[in-house]
């Protein structure tokens, strides 16, 4: 019987592939968190002047974290900030809207002072949003939350990896209609281990 020679490129090629199929995923971050503070606001959630502190927390996170995926939608805040640095990182990002584009710049984004829009325009620019089939208010909002969990819950399980909760807040549940309260109860329900940023 005589031997089966195999050039040595194809052999380094298939081993490279090999290990390529087999290589375990980053893990998929779902997030959510404060919106910047109103300028009229009474309580300090997110103030304008931690935006660079938080950033660079966030930033710093996503490093050591190596994530392939963010989960996100789009609000003025936690949300375009953790987007811009996924972005700027090359981290592929997932953008989930509860309402058309316009209606959501104009309620959740543009009603806040600073160059939030801008943010929010580029990122459109540079990612296919999916607008979410979800009742209108604070309902929506809610059942935001769960698609979000759900999307990244999914898509690990597709890509054989973890799914991640990032919340980036105040640490504060400021009442039973908590947007950033209830997206974090609802991780928790789900035994995802969960990471929390301060805003302050």
């Amino acid at each position: 019987m005589s031997d089966v020679l195999v050039p040595r490129r194809q052999f380094l090629f298939s081993a490279a592939g090999f290990w390529f199929l087999h290589k375990a995923a980053g893990p998929i971050l779902v997030q959510a968190g404060r919106r910047i503070d109103a300028p009229n606001a009474t309580v300090a959630r997110f103030p304008a002047v931690n935006i660079d502190l938080v950033r660079g927390r966030i930033q710093k996170y996503f490093e050591a974290a190596k994530p392939d995926f963010l989960v996100s939608s789009a609000a003025s805040g936690t949300d375009l900030l953790c987007l811009e640095v996924a972005g700027e990182l090359k981290i592929n990002r997932v953008v989930l809207l509860p309402t058309d584009p316009k209606i959501f710049r104009n309620s959740s984004v543009v009603d806040r002072p600073g160059n939030w829009g801008e943010m929010f325009d580029r990122l459109l620019k540079e990612v296919n949003a999916e607008i979410l089939d979800v009742p209108k208010g604070q309902t929506g909002y809610l059942e935001t939350n769960v698609r979000l969990l759900e999307r990244a819950q999914t898509m690990a399980n597709s890509y054989n990896t973890d799914a991640r909760a990032l919340v980036v807040w105040d640490k504060k549940v400021r009442g039973p209609d908590d947007v950033t309260g209830h997206f974090l109860a609802q991780a928790r329900l789900r035994k995802m281990p969960i990471t929390e940023i301060s805003t302050l």
